[in-house]
């Protein structure tokens, strides 16, 4: 009877807890170690090749700075007071130079609160340029290379509200940027009280859902007052020039002959269910001095383009100064009003104009898909990338004005695949306007080099007269190295990083034969010494071969018994199975643990299946999602086999987990089979009539396929979800689709149907967790719920892989 009591009085304990603690809890000292490390850090190379800048980022920011007062208006997150990004995903608060040389270093350091962004060196490499941000103002500060000092470029503060933005003038005299024209956006913002009224005219605008829109004539009025700017040219000594009038400058560029700037301004009346870059824009043109010189175009509103992945809005787009011409405008404008769902002879087309900026432009080149990007090289040479979204295919062709009628296809393979991946095109940046780099007739391009047997990089260079290819640099066999700067070709010259499986990533200056250490960063992880790491190969029923990485806590043998299980995945669509079954991994990779991934919890005697393949593929007429549920299960079942048959996994204790579409997917695998003991779901949308106009690559809207809507969302099978289900989400949560109401719905309805679940909502926190406090709780709430639905490493089952069945309903 004591015993009933005592055990009683726990569970009350247990349950309230479950209700009523509210501070932040810290996980185990492995994890706190995890939280500790620095976050990789980037480079930025000097025109003159000089100098390189290593950008060292803010780790976690605390959720004190997620916490201050923040506007949320047309898809941005602003602080009304400093009038810049509440939340950065770039920020960095050291700063090292290296002149390549001597090696000799420089390290400018941000002061307690402030943080730098936006780093770039000037075209003449004389200064190092960024902008400085605290909680009240940002201002752009310059670094003279050769004085090594440090100065203001204006005392009066930018705009950034539409980001940490700003353009040097190719001749490295004056920046352009937006400047502050108020100190007290919130007077400027009267309250408005009114009926908050919406209507359609008839005009399909199938949009996806978003959060943070505007909302009524209030935030309308809000959002003019708080992004209104004044774009300005700022010479070195400080003079400002206005360019035109203030406005809602969402971009600008300058011409390479410094004679010209292209802006892009926001126009009224602002939409309330599109973001503010897909508002209706006007894009003109001034001159050096500020004066306008003509209104080149309008942007009718995103709102209503055309619904699928190839659909664009019509009028012209993509518009840039050719950047191998002084004064030429290049643009394309769709020869399809923009609908992706038509059959066009030519669905884009690309036209230049050049100064004085009369007519309509020359056409250059017609395409039959639609342009993504494009990208100018030397040599009168345009690299054109156009994308099949329906075949999912993407190819590359060059065209060269004055040389070819059309263009040359380079290469042309499904978007996904990493395999015939070609890489990236590399620039000659030692030229004002960088240009894709040319000479005596070839190209260069670095890419992954991915293939069954992991990562291998290289550089090629490629002959546009037959396209064919020769390796000038790869990365050694028994390690895992990448290009990061070219330098030159001859004598070949570059800055690469190195790493190894037991030695972190390091940056090696190479010339010839010689090679000089550059930048070391740091192992800090020394509780994750000797966990094994191997890639696992397998197949699902129907054949498809799949693939995972899987971690093993250090000394580990299956002699010693079954281990728990944490499998984390996420699910892709694929009209390849070949591309499907692809490898992206090298076996040389450092094994840098990250925060948000699940790999930490091999510090308590886990197994971690990572990066297990979920492929949803839909080869020919069929689509991928008509048998999503079917696929991912067979994808589970076969995951789960392969590590019960190496005599790792104990197949009765195997948790699912999974962040976003991760954790629709460990949801769905809880409500359609019986294969897992729990999961873990962060941030997820389990609803599908909430985003009734597509999700993920799906593009049929709920009304075309509500069956499939309905048979993909969790939420009507939570009656099925019997095993124990984590839900955690971060409260402000800003992804299309993922509202934090998707895990309270859900959360509710297990509840309601005497399921188990818990869910744990993240305070100011948006789809990705960056707080410190948000991070250590996240895990202290993923390592209880392993241990509890689970257990500890140590206590083994006895099942053996001859007694395991499939568990699937």
């Amino acid at each position: 009877m004591q015993f009933i009591f005592i055990l009683f009085t726990a569970l009350i304990w247990f349950c309230s807890a479950q209700v009523m603690s509210g501070e932040y809890q810290h996980p185990s000292p492995a994890i706190e170690q995890v939280l500790n490390q620095s976050k990789s850090v980037t480079t930025r190379l000097s025109a003159d090749n000089q100098y390189m800048v290593v950008l060292k980022p803010i780790s976690q920011v605390d959720i004190k700075q997620l916490a201050q007062p923040e506007l949320k208006l047309a898809g941005l997150r602003i602080n009304p007071t400093s009038l810049a990004p509440s939340r950065s995903k770039y920020q960095y608060n050291a700063l090292e130079i290296i002149k390549l040389a001597d090696q000799s270093r420089h390290i400018i350091k941000a002061a307690q609160g402030l943080s730098y962004h936006a780093i770039k060196f000037s075209p003449d490499s004389q200064y190092l340029s960024y902008i400085v941000s605290n909680q009240q103002a940002t201002y752009i500060e310059l670094f003279d290379l050769q004085k090594k000092t440090t100065f203001r470029l204006t005392n009066q503060r930018l705009n950034a509200t539409l980001g940490f933005n700003y353009r040097w003038q190719y001749d490295s005299q004056a920046i352009v940027t937006n400047l502050a024209i108020s100190t007290k956006t919130r007077e400027n913002s009267p309250t408005v009280l009114s009926p908050n009224i919406s209507a359609t005219n008839g005009k399909k605008a199938p949009r996806r859902t978003y959060q943070d829109l505007i909302k009524n004539h209030q935030d309308e009025i809000t959002f003019a007052n708080i992004t209104t700017a004044q774009l300005s040219k700022i010479a070195l000594n400080g003079q400002i020039t206005a360019i035109g009038k203030p406005g809602i400058n969402i971009s600008y560029q300058v011409s390479p002959s410094n004679q010209y700037i292209l802006v892009k301004q926001i126009d009224r009346p602002f939409s309330r269910i599109v973001k503010y870059r897909d508002f209706a824009q006007t894009v003109s043109l001034f001159d050096h001095l500020g004066h306008q010189v003509i209104a080149f175009g309008q942007l009718e509103s995103g709102e209503f383009r055309p619904s699928g992945s190839d659909s664009v809005r019509r009028g012209p787009r993509l518009i840039h100064w050719r950047k191998d011409q002084p004064h030429t405008i290049a643009f394309v404008t769709p020869l399809d009003n923009g609908d992706g769902n038509s059959q066009p002879q030519y669905r884009d087309e690309i036209s230049t104009l050049s100064a004085p900026f009369t007519g309509q432009g020359e056409p250059l080149v017609k395409t039959t898909w639609r342009i993504s990007k494009l990208a100018w090289g030397e040599d009168n040479t345009l690299f054109i990338t156009e994308k099949n979204s329906k075949q999912k295919q993407l190819r590359v062709s060059f065209y060269q004005d004055n040389h070819s009628a059309k263009p040359t296809l380079w290469y042309q393979k499904s978007q996904r695949d990493t395999y015939n991946d070609p890489g990236k095109l590399l620039y000659n940046r030692q030229i004002a306007a960088p240009l894709v780099n040319i000479e005596s007739g070839h190209f260069v391009h670095a890419g992954l080099g991915a293939s069954p047997q992991g990562y291998r990089p290289f550089a090629k260079q490629t002959n546009m007269a037959d396209l064919s290819s020769n390796i000038i640099w790869q990365s050694q066999p028994n390690k895992l190295e990448k290009l990061i700067h070219l330098i030159s070709r001859s004598p070949l010259t570059m800055v690469i990083s190195r790493e190894d499986s037991a030695t972190a990533k390091q940056y090696w200056l190479v010339k010839g034969d010689k090679q000089t250490l550059l930048y070391q960063t740091q192992n800090t992880l020394s509780q994750y010494d000797g966990v094994s790491r191997q890639l696992v190969h397998y197949q699902r029923q129907d054949g498809t071969p799949l693939s995972g990485m899987l971690y093993l806590p250090k000394g580990y043998h299956p002699s010693q018994g079954r281990l728990p299980v944490l499998m984390w995945a996420y699910p892709r669509e694929y009209k390849d199975a070949q591309v499907a079954s692809q490898v992206n991994f090298s076996k040389h990779q450092y094994q840098k643990i990250s925060a948000k991934g699940p790999v930490a919890m091999v510090a308590h005697g886990f197994a971690v299946f990572d990066k297990v393949a979920m492929p949803i593929i839909g080869e020919g007429k069929k689509r991928p999602n008509d048998s999503f549920r079917q696929q991912l299960v067979s994808n589970a079942q076969a995951a789960i086999d392969v590590l019960v048959d190496m005599g790792v996994a104990d197949p009765e204790r195997v948790a699912i987990g999974g962040h976003s579409y991760g954790a629709f997917m460990v949801a769905n695998l809880l409500a359609h089979s019986d294969l897992f003991s729990a999961g873990i779901a962060r941030s997820g949308a389990y609803n599908r009539s909430l985003t009734p106009f597509g999700f993920q690559y799906e593009k049929r809207n709920y009304w075309e396929a509500p069956d499939l809507y309905q048979q993909m969302s969790p939420f009507t099978h939570a009656d099925k979800i019997d095993e124990p289900l984590l839900l955690i989400h971060g409260e402000m949560d800003a992804n299309s689709g993922t509202y934090p109401m998707q895990s309270e719905r859900l959360f509710k309805a297990i509840r309601g149907l005497g399921g188990t679940a818990r869910l744990v909502t993240l305070p100011y926190e948006s789809h990705s967790y960056v707080a410190r406090q948000s991070l250590a709780h996240m895990w202290w709430e993923q390592e209880n719920w392993l241990l509890r639905y689970l257990g500890k490493a140590d206590s083994h089952s006895a099942q053996t892989s001859s007694q395991y069945q499939s568990l699937v309903r």
